[in-house]
């Protein structure tokens, strides 16, 4: 972990690799006796491919590092430049300072000894990161998609010859990533080798060369699949929201988050929560959630006039749990008779429809499992366990085509009984479950007719 840790920041030799201008690999699938020489030019180079079909065991053996987990491939006669950084998926993972000012300075402090070009440099790097009112903030305060930018940033501007992004930039919406991408060819696609590996199917538009991963394969893409198409409806909901004056800040920065926020939604079922990276999505569903406080205004909540049970998949699923693993999770709300032990063979059989194997997960850390899998895990329990509405803060997250197919038919069976609040950059998803959606932009609530079920 500490390797990796300061792989993120500093210029890094891996020894027995070489200077290049460009990356090239030969990828060996053993079971299918499949032997492919892959080549990499200077420029953005896109890796697309589902959760667990590989992607990051290409990452770890091109950094010369042990994969944790396991592979249908391996990689051969790896030819890259010496000098490599990683934008890590799990954006919290790639930061080690306590503050932003340090965060910048740390990666511009290693690689030059001028005073006068270093403060040059930080003004010009902080130019670029116009939501930051406070540079003594921790970085975890930023959201999922400023926190990757914030990695982006000290990536790129870094002396790498080679930059790897592990699924590095889900968390940003798609217009702030097409802005994000647009930077990266501008100023570095002659100066730099690329690698992005993603889940997310759209970005392969982005890139110079394209390829799909499979559990058999790795070819260059040919446009035969496409994005998932979701066939949904459900009935009407009970759900209300309202807001008066809603205001949120922290204490220490004179930016106010949520300003004097006024909504009022009815009847819901399926709520989505849209907007930019930064515009509040995630601290309204705090505030929903009563996890955290407004500075002054209110929010109410109800179905069917009641106080609802609520349950919440954080967009870091991480910290829901902390060094806790999801059998100590399962076991706490038995206790707490928010999950019914009668149905635990169920809840089994539940996970292993989609590949989940219990008996292999559940005493894991999970830091050493893939994030698709921990959501789906963590959207299981939830949708079996006593709550009224659940909240799911980014879930297609790491998820490729195939998953959120799947992702939807277990959106479909929690939406018999219960009601969703979903926070998603996904716009296509959000507007193919939710019956209501609030865009946090515009700060206005369309409905969603064409996916209620009127019977």
């Amino acid at each position: 972990m500490l390797y990796m840790i300061i792989l993120a920041h500093l210029h890094v030799s891996l020894g027995a690799l070489f200077m290049t201008s460009h990356c090239s690999f030969d990828i060996k699938f053993e079971k299918f006796n499949k032997n492919i020489h892959i080549e990499f030019p200077k420029g953005l180079n896109i890796i697309y491919g589902e959760s667990g079909s590989g992607k990051s065991k290409i990452i770890y053996s091109i950094l010369n590092k042990t994969n944790p987990g396991s592979a249908n491939f391996s990689i051969l006669n790896k030819i890259i430049s010496e000098s490599i950084q990683l934008v890590f998926q799990n954006p919290e993972n790639q930061i080690i300072c306590q503050n932003l000012q340090s965060e910048l300075s740390f990666g511009l402090e290693s690689s030059s000894n001028n005073s006068v070009d270093l403060k040059d440099e930080l003004q010009k790097i902080k130019s670029l990161l116009p939501f930051v009112d406070d540079w003594l903030r921790h970085p975890s305060t930023l959201s999922g998609g400023e926190m990757e930018i914030l990695n982006i940033i000290t990536a790129f501007t870094s002396k790498s010859e080679a930059v790897l992004i592990d699924d590095g930039l889900s968390y940003l919406n798609p217009n702030t990533k097409k802005q994000w991408v647009d930077w990266i060819k501008k100023n570095y696609s002659k100066t730099k080798t690329i690698l992005w590996f993603t889940s997310d199917y759209n970005d392969l538009s982005f890139g110079k060369t394209k390829w799909i991963l499979s559990l058999s394969d790795m070819q260059p893409y040919d446009n035969s699949n496409s994005n998932p198409e979701y066939q949904h409806c459900h009935r009407k909901g009970l759900l209300s929201i309202k807001t008066k004056d809603l205001t949120f800040g922290f204490e220490a920065s004179t930016k106010t988050i949520i300003d004097k926020l006024n909504i009022n939604l009815s009847n819901a079922r399926s709520v989505g929560i849209i907007g930019e990276n930064g515009s509040g999505k995630t601290t309204l569903s705090q505030l929903i959630s009563n996890s955290i406080k407004p500075l002054s205004g209110s929010v109410e909540l109800d179905i069917s006039n009641s106080k609802p049970s609520i349950g919440v998949l954080n967009q870091f699923p991480e910290r829901m749990l902390g060094s806790n693993t999801l059998e100590h999770l399962l076991l706490k709300l038995i206790n707490n008779n928010k999950f019914d032990p009668n149905i635990l063979n169920s809840f089994i059989k539940k996970l292993k429809s989609y590949q989940i194997n219990w008996n292999t997960i559940k005493d894991q850390n999970t830091k050493d499992l893939s994030w698709s899998i921990v959501r789906i895990a963590l959207i299981i329990i939830l949708s079996q366990s006593n709550y009224d509405l659940i909240i799911l803060d980014e879930p297609t997250f790491g998820l490729g085509y195939q998953q959120k197919r799947k992702l939807s038919d277990l959106l479909k069976n929690i939406l018999v009984n219960k009601h969703l609040i979903l926070i998603s950059h996904d716009i296509d998803f959000v507007n193919a479950h939710c019956d209501q959606v609030l865009n946090f932009d515009l700060k206005n609530i369309y409905k969603n007719n064409i996916i209620v079920n009127a019977k």
